[in-house]
């Protein structure tokens, strides 16, 4: 009997699925204690070719066809119903693992009489950029028991199934839904129904981060799935009520996510209409002690917590009005961060926060004593969106390379659109940089005049009055 089930499945990776099955077949337990089920997803490249050859070679891979593309949760669940092991796990194809991740966490998850094994995670790209902080990134420093998962308020975001281990006791909670985010239910059920859980940091699951990154490519599926994992966590709410709290903490966070979507991302008057009445249909659970419980345990803040508290005050037109293009002042902090490039990227762990008081002029000093091999900056003048920044000198004198703003950094004033304005500085040998600048919130009459540029709403508008009688035409409060 094989001492553990790895479903892989498989679609459009034949750049990468070599490698992910090198780490499978050398793993220090043997590829003969290894159950490995390949679900062939309909895949249109060359994938399988590869996949076949490891088949032929051993004896404990064996590969299941879907007649046609069933997605990431229909396939897990297939590979389910072949699993002949006591324990399962996940590998997505396009990522590899430690050579010792499945016999180290095997006696470890038995040993300690534990349902379900996480063991740790890091971002793998080939550009070797490092990725910023994630909500679903393990933290704890060290291997840790967990009886109640409650008592660490934040453990509630490490819903990704592809690095834990999972005992037969809760096969009977992965069943995987066809929406994206799969994840999120599913692994938040088997958390409350484990007896204890082990945290495993000895070993590396590596998850391979592509240069376009899905937060380059949010559609409104995107939305429309997180919704529908939302609608999944409410469910679960009902039926586990004493976690409603810890649920609750990461609805909120989705919803955040969705808002922040909207904000910083072009898109149709009516995708947003339709986004805002989604999230107006599913936040129910959203209370002002949830909102509490989440400022006071969660080790991030939200961008959006008043628009969260608002969202059900108004209706999807007059809330997107007020959310996106009308209201943004409330939303500004004057806090402007400036990041060291020390060779590992813009980082978290390099990064000077200074508060000010916004004028017409600003100016800001900063000390880089104590970062060394600085290769370039980034300067984030203010956090929030809707704003118009010029820079007026930098000492000592340095060139400012790129800035994410909507126009060229040869005119005047760079208009930003982000929720984070930023400019790249070229980087020497300086022990202090100061940096003047004159910023201002774009007023209403800038805003419409943008918006009207950027989305031809007035058309749109007009267009909709004609194609629709369901609505009596947006914004209509501010006429």
């Amino acid at each position: 009997m094989y001492e553990l089930s790895v479903i892989i499945p498989i679609y459009n990776v034949e750049k990468y699925v070599a490698q992910c099955l090198d780490s499978i077949v050398n793993q220090s337990i043997g590829i003969e204690n290894i159950e490995v089920i390949i679900v062939n997803d309909a895949t249109p490249d060359n994938s399988m070719e590869i996949v076949e050859k490891y088949a032929s070679k051993y004896s404990s891979i064996k590969i299941i066809n879907n007649e046609e593309n069933l997605g990431l949760g229909e396939s897990r669940n297939r590979g389910l119903k072949e699993v002949t092991s006591d324990y399962v796990t996940f590998v997505d194809s396009d990522d590899f693992l430690s050579e010792n991740v499945y016999e180290d966490s095997l006696k470890k998850i038995k040993s300690s009489n534990s349902d379900l094994l996480i063991y740790n995670w890091e971002f793998y790209r080939e550009d070797g950029e490092i990725e910023p902080f994630s909500i679903h990134k393990p933290h704890f420093k060290e291997d840790m028991i967990i009886e109640d998962f409650r008592q660490y308020p934040d453990f509630i975001f490490m819903t990704s199934a592809w690095n834990k281990i999972y005992h037969k006791k809760l096969f009977q909670y992965l069943k995987f839904p066809k929406s994206k985010y799969e994840d999120n239910g599913v692994t938040i059920e088997t958390f409350i129904n484990a007896n204890q859980i082990y945290f495993n940091n000895e070993v590396t699951y590596f998850y391979r981060k592509n240069k376009e990154s899905i937060t380059q490519l949010i559609k409104m599926s995107n939305i429309e799935g997180l919704v529908d994992s939302i609608n999944t966590l409410n469910e679960l709410i009902s039926k586990y009520p004493n976690y409603e709290r810890n649920i609750t903490s990461l609805i909120i966070k989705f919803v955040d996510d969705i808002l922040f979507w909207l904000c910083d991302y072009e898109w149709f008057v009516d995708e947003e209409l339709k986004a805002i009445g989604l999230l107006q249909s599913v936040t129910y659970n959203i209370t002002n002690e949830n909102l509490e419980f989440f400022n006071e345990n969660i080790p991030f803040s939200l961008l959006f917590e008043g628009d969260i508290r608002k969202l059900n005050k108004y209706d999807d037109e007059t809330f997107l009005a007020k959310f996106k293009y009308f209201n943004r002042l409330p939303k500004v902090n004057s806090l402007a961060n400036l990041y060291m490039d020390t060779g590992e990227g813009f980082n978290e762990d390099n990064k000077i926060a200074i508060n000010y008081k916004l004028s017409r002029e600003n100016l800001l000093s900063f000390d880089l004593k104590n970062f060394k091999n600085i290769n370039a900056l980034r300067f984030d003048p203010i956090e929030g969106a809707f704003s118009k920044v010029k820079i007026l000198d930098i000492s000592p004198d340095l060139e400012i390379l790129s800035s994410n703003g909507e126009n060229s950094l040869n005119e005047e004033y760079q208009v930003f659109t982000t929720l984070d304005p930023s400019y790249i500085i070229e980087a020497k040998d300086v022990d202090e940089i100061r940096i003047r600048f004159k910023l201002s919130i774009l007023n209403d009459e800038e805003l419409s005049s943008l918006f009207v540029d950027k989305n031809n709403l007035i058309n749109d508008l007009n267009n909709q009055k004609e194609e629709s009688k369901k609505k009596k035409g947006l914004f209509g409060f501010m006429r």
